[in-house]
């Protein structure tokens, strides 16, 4: 066996070993593309799905169908804090006044693969509280007075808090390699504490 036999044989073998090394690189990004897409759409769907929830919450903060028993908006909430609020309002629209408290648990999701991800929990009254695994890992909440100065945090009532900023981030609870902040929507909304306050 000549010299440039052995050449070519160690070229082929070279050469076939790059093309399956990029025919395995392009099956892995095509897996991790895969992975993205939908862990992208299951942020958004989790994301849409909490909104749906604090808007239809947070838009009724004041509000009872007996306007007698909610007047005064330095009530309204209760309890202030930049991950946790409760508030006053009818959550069955019957004119009973209701506390509605919100917080983001501290610890980790036992099983979780994202560290980072909180559960969001919703309380009414002295009721059992509601947890919700969506892959929450920001719950942040701003307030400020009628002329826009910002509130101290934690506070209860009577206070000056007449706006309040809520901003929600959501990450995947699994990802590929885990690259968790690959994929996030945020969610920010300002809203008055009440619609009522001119009442």
């Amino acid at each position: 066996m000549g010299g440039s036999t052995m050449i070519d044989i160690i070229s082929s073998f070279l050469i076939s070993g790059l093309l399956l090394l990029v025919a395995l690189r392009m099956d892995d990004k095509s897996v991790q593309n895969t992975y993205d897409s939908e862990a992208n759409l299951t942020v958004q769907e989790n994301l849409t799905s909490l909104v749906e929830t604090l808007e239809y919450d947070f838009r009724k903060i004041g509000y009872c169908r007996n306007t007698t028993l909610l007047r005064d908006p330095s009530y309204f909430i209760q309890h202030g804090d930049t991950s946790s609020i409760w508030f006053l309002t009818d959550t069955a629209n019957v004119g009973d006044v209701d506390t509605v408290k919100y917080w983001l648990g501290s610890s980790p999701i036992a099983g979780c693969a994202n560290k980072n991800a909180r559960m969001l929990y919703r309380q009414v009254n002295s009721g059992s509280p509601t947890a919700t695994n969506l892959g929450i890992t920001q719950f942040h909440i701003n307030y400020f007075n009628t002329f826009g100065g910002g509130i101290a945090t934690p506070f209860g009532a009577p206070n000056q808090a007449q706006v309040i900023t809520v901003t929600v981030t959501v990450q995947p609870i699994a990802a590929y390699d885990t690259a968790f902040a690959n994929n996030f929507a945020i969610w920010r909304q300002t809203r008055l504490v009440s619609r009522n306050l001119k009442r």
